[in-house]
């Protein structure tokens, strides 16, 4: 499989580039292509599915709930937002949309970092800790019946490794809470 260069689908197009200028196209073989569509489809199966699952037991979205979690394994349960948005590789937008959802409903609230005037800290309140409380088993039970009990251990324990190893590779590149959305250039002053 091979994916057309950027520039290519629209030959309409005066800015686009042409096929020539762009030199041979990436190719994905066919292996790849298998593992890559595992990957994906895995996780979004699961992701949506624990998604309703949560919002039915909880009223909470899968990514609310990761927050919440984020902040309970946290001391003392607070974090610096930037520091959420880096761990869950979601924008600080984002991040900042769905903690506010989290304070409209009483699960964590934002306070002023005391050291740095431009952090701002995150915290899980007692009615967060209820929240995962309530909604931690149901959501255990989904992802242990749909990925944890189709894998055997040795497997389990290979494809950690090997994901590990990909995460912290990639946890190495910028962090896209630095990324400014309409760029992709990273923001001022980080």
């Amino acid at each position: 499989m091979s994916i057309p260069p950027s520039g290519t689908a629209n030959s309409g197009d005066p800015d686009s580039v042409s096929p020539d200028s762009v030199g041979p196209a990436p190719r994905v073989s066919p292996a790849e292509m298998r593992a890559w569509a595992a990957i994906v489809e895995t996780a979004n199966i699961v992701q949506f599915a624990a998604d309703r699952q949560l919002r039915d037991a909880v009223g909470l979205t899968l990514a609310q709930f990761e927050i919440l979690l984020r902040l309970l394994e946290a001391p003392d349960g607070r974090l610096r937002m930037t520091d959420i948005a880096d761990a869950l590789t979601v924008s600080r937008s984002g991040l900042t949309y769905q903690v506010a959802r989290l304070e409209a409903l009483g699960l964590a609230r934002r306070r002023p970092s005391p050291g740095d005037e431009r952090s701002v800290i995150a915290h899980i309140t007692p009615a967060g800790r209820a929240a995962l409380a309530a909604g931690g088993p149901g959501y255990v039970t989904l992802v242990r019946e749909m990925l944890f009990d189709r894998i055997d251990p040795g497997e389990l324990a290979t494809v950690t490794e090997i994901l590990d190893d990909v995460r912290t590779q990639l946890r190495e590149r910028p962090k896209r809470s630095t990324y400014r959305r309409s760029r992709g250039a990273p923001a001022a002053g980080d």
